[in-house]
């Protein structure tokens, strides 16, 4: 019975190992490809398992794209509250910034151009309405996290209090959409512009 149990346990941690290598390349291969021109065939021979594979945990690419979402706020955990254990006597705003959007790039393992595969994918499902209210609500998490980031910055004493927290973040939503989509134009990113554009927007 004990052996059963063993052999169980080590079937379940290989099957969440497994999971856990398939949202990271679907991850990647979105990041990298986009949505839509990204492959089942693309994810699974980043893993090195079979097709499969990925069909016992996704049913489609779509499952899995959402999927990879709350994989992302898993992950990224925490990001949002650097700022805490800083203060504006000894870390400029510009300078906080970069310190949280370096420990949120280090948390996300590299990948960029995210939003371009956002904007694939809801061009490619807008006509789904159950996959856009899901997807609606898992960005509605990420919007809460920069709100949250806002509110840290208003707590520590680099943004004025009585400014609107959720205003902000759609203003810095709005933003970094924008640098997203420059950068992957023009093929090329320069994070001083970023960083510029969200600390005037935070003054």
């Amino acid at each position: 019975m004990l052996e059963e149990q063993t052999k169980k346990t080590k079937f379940q941690l290989k099957r969440e190992a497994t999971y856990r290598q398939l949202l990271d390349a679907g991850m990647k291969c979105f990041a990298e490809k986009g949505f839509a021109s990204t492959t089942i065939a693309d994810i699974v021979a980043r893993t090195g398992h079979t097709n499969g594979a990925f069909y016992v945990h996704f049913r489609t690419k779509e499952q899995l794209f959402l999927q990879v979402l709350d994989y992302q706020l898993e992950i990224t955990e925490g990001w949002s509250d650097v700022p805490k254990a800083y203060s504006p006597t000894t870390t400029t705003l510009e300078e906080v910034i970069v310190i949280t959007l370096t420990n949120l790039g280090n948390k996300l393992m590299g990948v960029e151009n995210w939003i371009v595969a956002l904007a694939d994918f809801y061009q490619q499902t807008k006509r789904d309405p159950d996959i856009l209210s899901a997807f609606r609500a898992k960005y509605g998490q990420w919007i809460a996290g920069i709100e949250n980031l806002v509110r840290n910055l208003q707590g520590q004493g680099w943004i004025e209090k009585e400014r609107d927290s959720r205003l902000i973040a759609m203003q810095i939503i709005a933003f970094n959409e924008g640098y997203s989509v420059i950068s992957a134009l023009f093929g090329q990113a320069d994070h001083r512009v970023l960083v510029q554009g969200l600390v005037k927007l935070l003054r």
